[in-house]
């Protein structure tokens, strides 16, 4: 079905009543695709026109009684005028018309001008206008797509600065400067709050952990908004991760000091309206973003050795960081995020790869045993409940066998461990994976059209990343989950179907089509042509 593209809005303005009815009766504007949305007969009811139906083109007189033709698209241009304008006025005129070269005026026709001669000044004048038109189009449409996905590159930089070398990678300054995040000059400190359902509250159970997180979550966002310089940069079961930014020249007492205020009146209601326990850990201070990784590690390994520690605010130093735990190893976290990150993003080709990664690293520590292994599942449970739910996904929708706590006690075996994380990371991989297809539908859209727009270009998936603020392997990623292939055999088939059609027109010689295609040298395009059709494209037609 054929759409028809929206008319394009004209106004004509000239105090010869001839002149204003020659034009309108004498040019075919329907054929033009053009709607003649008022006529002036000076410039005061001229400009009250434009500024009435802001047309796309104007076409005007100079010479007018009480405000002549200059004047008029003067003030339009003040007022945010951007259409285009043809004067049509009488040879006398022309050096004072030379004046709306700085109004930007598209084209002069000396009056008397014949019905040709204004036809094809208004054929180049609308087609300017549908290329203008088109611009915009593609500009807000790609505004809108990036705008799309702000919160998801602020999410992935925020959790991103948690892991060692991320700050390293070009997705790091592209998403600051997208997002407008500046980190020069700054100390950087990591908290991470951890509350904890009392024992004597009363008819708890498991699944309340997941109301509790939710509405300290809600509480959290609502508090940092009203903070300069904090952020919420990830939520892990019932730990909350706050990276704290502060001016360079404070000292470490007076940093921490006003962090712990800060934080205080985050505790404040969790304690007061949800009735929870709280701890509060602080990691080091660093001099760089790159280092914050470091200080988030210290805060985690400070809560983890907390048992101990009767006070609920624990503040890591440098002599107890790197201090290995006495009774239970170090939780690999980087492992939990990029395994949560694969499920969640329904990537099923790279689970079984990250699932061993994690499988490694837990088996290199002598002191795991089945209290661990167990820790290790209540911690992904957590993390996966959490993400999924706020994501508005129920586990019971996707699982709904789910006995998330009876399944420990058949964790007794490093065996019993694989076999679950495979079993239960699986399903909801694949129950994510089309989710995300349909959520990405819309940036695969754009991909697509923006290869065959550009199909004579060097369409690279990095060009195309660089436009809507990602990655160019997660978006990679994207078109692979959602399309069944990869990008690269994309924009091979789709040049191929459009040099079949060249060739079928019979208009091009063979060098035309290999470089309207995108292609620099003939053999190259000879040699693709024949892997994908099977013949030489001088044996095609």
């Amino acid at each position: 079905m054929m759409v028809m593209s929206a008319k394009i809005k004209a106004v004509i303005i000239d105090d010869d009543q001839m002149t204003l009815q020659g034009l309108t009766r004498t040019i075919d504007w329907q054929k033009l695709n053009v709607e003649i949305a008022g006529l002036a007969i000076d410039g005061m009811e001229g400009l009250a026109m434009i500024e009435e139906h802001q047309p796309d083109l104007i076409l005007t007189d100079i010479y007018m009684p009480r405000m002549d033709g200059i004047a008029m698209l003067q003030s339009a241009r003040q007022a945010g005028s951007k259409a285009e304008v043809i004067i049509l006025s009488g040879y006398d005129d022309f050096n004072y018309a030379k004046s709306a070269l700085k109004l930007k005026v598209s084209d002069y026709l000396s009056k008397p001008a014949t019905v040709p001669e204004i036809e094809a000044v208004l054929l180049e004048t609308i087609q300017k206008i549908k290329q203008s038109n088109q611009h915009e189009e593609k500009e807000r449409e790609l505004k809108d797509l990036v705008k799309y996905h702000l919160p998801e590159t602020k999410k992935r930089l925020l959790k991103g600065m948690l892991e060692p070398h991320f700050c390293e990678k070009e997705f790091f300054g592209k998403a600051t400067k997208q997002l407008g995040l500046h980190f020069t000059n700054q100390i950087f400190t990591v908290a991470v709050l951890e509350y904890v359902v009392p024992i004597g509250k009363a008819h708890f159970e498991s699944k309340d952990l997941l109301t509790y997180t939710y509405a300290v979550t809600n509480i959290l966002e609502e508090l940092i908004s009203k903070q300069a310089n904090v952020y919420l940069a990830d939520v892990q079961k019932n730990k909350f991760v706050l990276v704290f930014a502060q001016p360079h020249h404070l000292r470490k007492e007076t940093s921490k000091n006003r962090m712990k205020y800060v934080i205080k009146q985050f505790i404040e209601p969790i304690k007061n309206y949800l009735k929870l326990d709280v701890w509060v850990s602080l990691g080091t201070i660093e001099n760089e973003v790159s280092m914050v990784w470091r200080s988030y590690r210290q805060a985690i390994n400070a809560l983890i050795e907390r048992a101990s520690v009767e006070e609920n605010w624990l503040v890591a130093d440098e002599q107890s960081l790197n201090k290995p735990s006495e009774s239970l190893p170090s939780k690999p976290i980087e492992h939990y995020q990029s395994l949560m990150e694969v499920v969640l993003e329904g990537r099923s080709d790279e689970l079984a790869a990250h699932i061993s990664g994690l499988l490694l690293t837990l088996n290199e520590h002598k002191a795991m045993n089945v209290h661990y292994m167990r820790s290790v599942v209540i911690d992904l449970m957590g993390m996966l409940a959490i993400s999924l739910y706020q994501q508005g996904i129920n586990v019971e929708d996707i699982y709904s066998n789910v006995r998330w706590y009876q399944d420990l006690e058949r964790i007794n075996h490093a065996q019993d461990l694989e076999s679950w994380l495979k079993e239960t990371m699986a399903l909801v991989c694949d129950a994510m994976a089309n989710r995300v297809n349909h959520k990405h539908k819309k940036t695969v859209d754009y991909i697509k059209k923006y290869v065959k727009e550009h199909l004579n270009e060097d369409v690279t998936l990095d060009i195309i990343a660089d436009k809507v603020s990602l990655t160019r392997n997660y978006l990679s990623q994207i078109f692979k989950d959602v399309t069944g292939e990869n990008y690269n055999s994309y924009v091979t088939h789709v040049r191929m179907e459009r040099a079949k059609e060249l060739m079928m027109s019979g208009k091009y010689k063979l060098y035309e089509i290999t470089a309207m295609v995108g292609y620099k040298n003939n053999a190259y395009f000879s040699q693709q042509f024949k892997k994908h059709m099977g013949c030489n494209p001088s044996d095609y037609c």
